[in-house]
């Protein structure tokens, strides 16, 4: 039994012992590559994420240019981010008018037609 222990034991120390000598044969080599391939962990994750993210914004910046324009004649007044962050209620302020006479009108409409169509068949 001792004689087993014996032998796993200087096992483990010869393990030990080389992988210091590595270590001191590499330097420094060893540090830098634990840290680049963390970078590229995180750098493969993050540039994933964000050639998604700006692929969806550019999407929709013209159509976010085109509501703008077509919001441009009523007040539609939207704050910049440091404001809002500064002051978050001034998001009552960005309600803008002809998009929401639109809803409203096409809620109506629709609610209309659900209502005539209902009565026509009866239900």
């Amino acid at each position: 039994m001792f004689d087993r222990l014996k032998k796993a034991t200087s096992k483990g120390v010869w393990h030990a012992l080389a992988v210091i000598i590595v270590m001191l044969l590499a330097g420094p080599e060893i540090m830098v590559s634990i840290e680049l391939m963390a970078m590229v962990e995180v750098l493969g994750a993050s540039t994933f994420v964000f050639m998604y993210l700006s692929g969806i914004k550019l999407l929709f910046s013209k159509a976010w240019d085109k509501y703008k324009n077509f919001e441009s004649h009523s007040v539609f007044f939207f704050p910049t981010l440091p404001v809002l962050k500064q002051m978050p209620s001034m998001i009552i302020h960005t309600i803008p008018d002809r998009t929401l006479v639109g809803g409203f009108l096409a809620v109506v409409t629709v609610a209309m037609s659900v209502f005539y169509i209902q009565t026509l068949i009866g239900v």
